[in-house]
């Protein structure tokens, strides 16, 4: 299995343990060198260890992966598509094919539908070392583009800050996306009613969008 986008493993390191591999892709050397530095779980005299993930620096719009070397694979918490519509198809085009006939890709990123009802949304918050952090986004409906700004103030004085723009697809969206990737679109679903038969697509209520592909067999 492929956390596309791992980040410092959060989630690699739960999944590690129940799949025969795992491998965590991320291009940022900070966040790798926290993944593997973080333990997978916390052994117990009686407990078996849990599989480590296999970690590897790299960007999503050059993957260095062979051709359907992977059961499935998942992306979490909008880390997919964060480039223009044409970089973003060219990535779930690579993904679809570093994937087996059959295999799954799980794709997940904030409803754009939600989004357009507070288009506008700050936060400001205080850590435990005394440091700000200050954010501000505003999503764009018609291009389905949210533009997030962060800074963070230590307490010493140092200011850190970045902008970053998130594409996130409607439901309807998502149809040509996958055909034009190569896969096919099994379901689109959200976190509140995940599981639920007879279901419509997510409507504006929905926090976020799960998005099932799968590989032509």
């Amino acid at each position: 299995m492929l956390d596309a986008g791992c980040g410092h493993g959060r989630h690699a390191r739960v999944i590690a343990g129940r799949v025969a591999a795992l491998v965590g892709l991320e291009r940022s050397g900070e966040y790798l060198r926290r993944a593997i530095a973080t333990p997978t779980s916390t052994p117990t005299p009686t407990s078996t260890p849990t599989r480590a993930p296999l970690y590897l620096r790299a960007d999503l719009r050059a993957l260095p992966l062979r051709p359907r070397s992977f059961d499935a694979a998942y992306s979490w918490y909008a880390s997919l598509f964060m480039f223009d519509d044409a970089a973003n198809a060219a990535i779930l085009s690579a993904l679809a094919g570093a994937l087996r006939p059959g295999g799954r890709l799980l794709v997940h990123h904030a409803n754009p539908l939600r989004l357009a009802q507070d288009p506008h949304e700050t936060s400001r918050r205080t850590l435990a070392d005394g440091s700000v952090v200050e954010e501000e986004s505003r999503f764009d409906a018609a291009r389905g583009v949210d533009r997030c700004a962060r800074r963070l103030r230590r307490p010493d004085g140092r200011v850190l800050e970045g902008t970053a723009e998130l594409r996130y697809y409607t439901a309807s969206e998502w149809l040509p996306l996958a055909g034009r990737a190569g896969l096919r679109l099994v379901d689109v679903t959200s976190t509140t009613d995940a599981g639920r038969p007879g279901r419509p697509p997510p409507g504006p209520e929905a926090p976020d969008l799960i998005v099932l592909l799968e590989t032509p067999t």
